[in-house]
């Protein structure tokens, strides 16, 4: 969602939300200055006030209707971000091997 989220989705989610009545709910705290929030991390910490699974569910209706370059667009870039091998997504021996890389490197600044 966060690749399309500022130019193709985001004007969408807060024309609907305004549109839905829970006036009597506090959905966030104090929104993060737009300028620093990195365009990637923007479907998270933009109008905060606004549910994430609302962001959700606009974004996967706009995504369906969407021409088939865009959906092949959207897919590459959750294949490719599914390569990418985090201590958070690996385990065993190559989550071990992780973590001395980065202690190797940590250490090369000290």
């Amino acid at each position: 969602m966060s690749l399309y989220y500022d130019t193709r989705i985001r004007s969408t989610v807060v024309e609907r939300w305004a549109k839905v009545d829970v006036s009597n709910m506090d959905f966030g705290g104090p929104e993060t200055p737009e300028d620093q929030v990195d365009p990637e991390d923007s479907s998270l910490f933009k109008d905060t006030k606004i549910p994430l699974c609302f962001k959700n569910q606009i974004a996967q209706e706009l995504y369906d209707k969407e021409e088939e370059e865009i959906k092949e667009a959207v897919r590459s870039k959750r294949e490719a971000d599914a390569l990418i091998k985090t201590v958070y997504t690996t385990v065993g021996s190559e989550r071990e091997e992780l973590v001395r890389e980065f202690q190797r490197y940590v250490a090369s600044f000290t």
